[in-house]
């Protein structure tokens, strides 16, 4: 038989897990939303911060290499600088030979939560004829 004691510990170690799942979620999506919007900006665009935003596309110097390869390094130069809550550990093209116009990356980031280490996991999705990056 639990007391009413016991029952409190645990209804209050349910709403301390439920509130930091909650919490976690919640930074989460205003992360991918930051970076929605901090990767549809274009260099160049923001007077007060010049180095803001990705690169144009038509930008790139083809002669240097892969577009992949360089989109990918302006992508994690913009995040390293601009969002400083997520460290990104991996971020790697995903070529999709049915999209050809569309770019896929993944990307594997740290974000801190009540100071804890929390693994996310981003997908972006740059649209070849708009240009427009959508974050999942």
């Amino acid at each position: 038989m639990t007391g009413l004691f016991d029952r409190m510990g645990v209804k209050a170690t349910a709403n301390v897990q439920s509130s930091r799942r909650e919490a976690r979620g919640r930074k989460f999506e205003v992360i991918k939303q930051h970076l929605e919007t901090l990767l549809n900006c274009r260099e160049g665009c923001s007077q007060s911060s010049p180095e803001l935003g990705l690169r144009d596309f038509n930008g790139h110097d083809l002669s240097r290499g892969d577009l992949l390869q360089q989109v990918s390094a302006d992508i994690r130069h913009t995040i390293d600088r601009f969002e400083p809550r997520i460290a990104v550990h991996a971020l790697q093209a995903v070529p999709d030979a049915h999209a050809p116009l569309e770019l896929h990356f993944h990307l594997d980031c740290q974000v801190q939560v009540n100071n804890h280490a929390e693994q996310l996991q981003i997908e972006l999705l740059v649209s070849g004829h708009s240009r427009y990056t959508r974050v999942k």
